[in-house]
């Protein structure tokens, strides 16, 4: 059975990376442990916002495909139970070390009760405001279900605005420049660079600028909304940052075009660095346009 949970749980991280990207698999646990421990820190803040970690879990459960596979197996709702619950493990633990035992008991129910909800496909698609010419915003929002994160963005907006708490505001913006940086983590295939009538630095600049657009359609309404509930020029400057991130991560992508790895290695470069490595942008550029040209077979 231990065989077969870690199996699921690799599927289950397959769907954010890609297949045999142990890094990555091992930074998405490290978001979710981390992510705990903020919450742990800032638990009575967002004590009554705490149970929306957990709906990733019942997202999960309705868009899974599995169900009906797993019913061979005789103990099929434990294990399902077993899987929700590692899943929001570190969730569980910050509950419990804060003595809220029945919230914590709340959700092993709620998640037994879960395996025996049927999974219902949906009768409508929702449609994105996205520009078409970066298809990969459509496809990362349905594929990860980015749309149930925006509803916690706004919420830590308007949580930092009633407790005076310009963290959560920030927070917000960060968790925008992430979900806006995962389209641009999605690769093309060669075939596709090659029967594109543009050259390469029309092709990448065409990419970055429906990049911009793409992220704006998301910033805007959090602007909007800051703007009527405190205006601060902080928050003007960390909206640029938001918006620049997609944008080096277009560059950086087209850079490394080659190796997906290189491309992360260079966003765990910045980190560590504290943003240093992004000097080498305007480098970074005229190294896509080359990288692009060798895809599409053309001399420099």
């Amino acid at each position: 059975m231990l065989s077969l949970l870690s199996y699921l749980i690799q599927i289950r991280f397959r769907k954010f990376v890609s297949k045999g990207d142990y890094l990555a698999m091992l930074l998405i646990s490290g978001l979710y442990i981390g992510t705990a421990i903020i919450s742990y820190v800032h638990y009575e803040q967002i004590q009554g916002f705490f149970y929306f970690f957990f709906i990733d879990s019942v997202m999960y459960h309705t868009s899974r495909n599995d169900i009906e596979l797993l019913r061979v197996y005789k103990y099929y709702r434990f294990l399902i139970w077993f899987e929700y619950l590692f899943y929001s493990l570190p969730f569980l633990i910050v509950l419990i070390l804060k003595g809220d035992y029945i919230g914590s008991s709340s959700v092993l129910i709620g998640y037994f009760l879960l395996s025996f909800i049927p999974k219902k496909r949906r009768a409508f698609i929702i449609k994105y405001p996205f520009s078409l010419a970066t298809p990969f915003w459509l496809i990362s929002f349905r594929k990860f279900k980015l749309i149930g994160v925006l509803p916690v963005v706004f919420l830590f907006c308007v949580m930092g605005y009633q407790h005076n708490n310009g963290g959560l505001v920030v927070a917000s913006f960060v968790i925008l420049g992430i979900i806006a940086c995962l389209p641009s983590c999605e690769r093309e295939r060669d075939v596709e660079l090659k029967v594109s009538y543009l050259n390469a630095k029309e092709y990448l600049q065409q990419q970055i600028k429906h990049e911009v657009l793409n992220t704006l359609v998301l910033l805007l309404p959090l602007a909007v909304l800051m703007c009527v509930l405190v205006f601060d020029w902080s928050y003007v400057f960390w909206a640029c940052l938001i918006l620049g991130l997609p944008i080096g991560n277009t560059i950086v992508k087209y850079a490394f075009f080659e190796s997906e790895l290189k491309q992360q290695l260079f966003i765990a470069s910045c980190f560590i660095g504290f943003g240093i490595p992004l000097l080498s942008l305007p480098f970074l550029y005229n190294r896509a346009i080359r990288q692009l040209n060798q895809v599409k077979n053309v001399e420099s």
